[in-house]
């Protein structure tokens, strides 16, 4: 039985910085029940397995590129770019419910107050995070996912915007997208993430007023709540903790499901 785990938390949490310590423990441990991958990786994986009108080499190539720069590509990779859209497309359709998911996240998108370029490459890793976690199949007993189907709407933009994503439309995009086996939270007051979001060299998401605003919850609770209700069990980390300590306590959590 495999045991997906996904990493949940506000922006500038530390969600990012408890991955990657735990992506290189895991590398020097050489743990050969758990894992560290994304649902890009399966998907570009299937993707150069099949026989498509792209040769292997140019393929290849092309994922280097996607892993490493963006998936959009005008001129450097366009005749791959356009063949992995194919790709997508084809396999998609098969997914009766993907259309009625696919609107519910363009829903979520659209209260966001990011330009039109950023939200038609949100779409498009949605498109091939979806299809990545449909093909998925790993031999390691623990997968663990720094983005998940329940972090991409966690973060409520109704603080920023004043738009909003329903309730009753989260709840039908938690209870139709790929569901996690364990949910680990990096709970990190907000104050800290606001403080931290400064640094960040792509800028920051968070102003003064959304503290002031404490009234308006800065992420969707359904996703928690929901978590609860379909039983899904919660590691809570402290983010503003050291990074060995969190990484302990993450370990000896999962131990306990290796028996």
């Amino acid at each position: 039985m495999n045991l997906n785990i996904e990493i949940v938390g506000l922006p500038a949490s530390g969600k990012t910085h408890f991955y990657n310590h735990l992506n290189q423990k895991i590398k020097k441990s050489k743990n050969n029940h758990i894992q560290t991958r994304s649902f890009k990786d399966f998907l570009l994986f299937e993707y150069l397995k099949k026989k498509t009108k792209i040769n292997l080499i140019k393929k290849m190539f092309y994922s280097i590129y996607i892993k490493n720069v963006q998936i959009k590509s005008n001129f450097l990779f366009n005749k791959e770019y356009k063949d992995l859209n194919l790709f997508l497309r084809n396999n998609l359709k098969k997914n009766k419910r993907y259309d009625k998911i696919l609107y519910l996240y363009k829903n979520y998108i659209n209260t966001t107050n990011y330009t039109i370029e950023r939200k038609s490459r949100m779409l498009k890793n949605f498109e091939i995070d979806f299809l990545g976690a449909k093909l998925f199949n790993s031999k390691f007993k623990f997968n663990v996912f720094d983005e998940g189907f329940f972090q991409k709407i966690f973060f409520n933009f109704e603080s920023i915007t004043n738009l909003k994503f329903k309730l009753k439309k989260q709840i039908s995009y938690l209870k139709l997208v790929p569901n996690p086996d364990l949910i680990v939270l990096i709970d990190t007051n907000i104050k800290i993430c606001l403080k931290r979001s400064k640094l960040r060299a792509d800028g920051f998401l968070y102003d003064n007023k959304l503290i002031k605003k404490s009234k308006i919850m800065y992420f969707n609770k359904s996703v928690i709540n929901f978590a609860k209700f379909k039983k899904i069990p919660i590691l809570r980390l402290n983010g503003a903790s050291s990074i060995s300590k969190n990484i302990e306590i993450f370990f000896k959590t999962i131990e306990k499901y290796n028996k």
